[in-house]
């Protein structure tokens, strides 16, 4: 008898196609692996996109300490200008019933290279009173920063007149911001929605050092 003969079944079974099988069921392992990856990856990519269309969060004031702009010091060519934004807590409809709007005002840098600053925000009624100023000094906008500030729809002081005026400074060579006041409402099942867009009234030298 000789070694051949002599082995078991399930010996002589691995001795021969042990190896093949082997590496049949190693690819086999190997193609679910890839699989389960690719799935996976799927998946964690639409997490991501799920991450990413998130709603806002709920408006919070600006934290102006993150803009705050100290010892600031300007060119010889810089210049304060003073932006007009026409803005309404109500409109009227249905033969002069009030609608309460709800305002925000957006002041966009869109600079890509430059600062600007802003140096006052003040909000005034129907009848030119004041009513708020948001800034307590002033601040800084990075390039293509944007920073909003909210008249919430209960608060109907400014009325159907009323106007925001925006200071900023910065070099000749910096781009105008973006200033515009976007106001919405709800008026039974109709939606209200409408912006508008400043407009500069004028502009006067600034000093090398800004006293703030």
């Amino acid at each position: 008898m000789n070694g051949q003969e002599g082995r078991p079944n399930w010996l002589q079974w691995v001795w021969q196609d042990g190896l093949r099988r082997f590496l049949v069921v190693f690819i086999l392992l190997l193609l679910v692996m890839v699989g389960v990856a690719i799935y996976l990856e799927g998946r964690i990519g639409e997490m991501e996109d799920r991450l990413q269309s998130a709603p806002p969060r709920i408006y919070q004031p600006p934290n102006l300490d993150d803009y705050r702009a100290d010892d600031v010091v300007f060119g010889p060519d810089a210049a304060t200008h003073t932006v007009y934004v026409p803005v309404y807590s109500h409109i009227y409809l249905n033969g002069g019933s009030p609608c309460l709007l709800e305002t925000t005002l957006s002041i966009r840098n869109v600079d890509r290279e430059r600062p600007v600053y802003i140096k006052s925000v003040e909000y005034f009624n129907t009848d030119g009173k004041p009513v708020k100023n948001y800034l307590d000094g002033m601040i800084k906008l990075a390039p293509l920063q944007t920073i909003d500030f909210l008249v919430e729809q209960r608060d109907s002081r400014g009325g159907s007149g009323a106007n925001f005026l925006v200071d900023w400074v910065a070099d000749a060579a910096a781009q105008k911001p973006l200033v515009e006041a976007v106001m919405v409402g709800v008026t039974g099942a109709r939606g209200v929605c409408f912006a508008r867009s400043g407009i500069e009234l004028s502009a006067t030298a600034t000093p090398a050092t800004d006293p703030q």
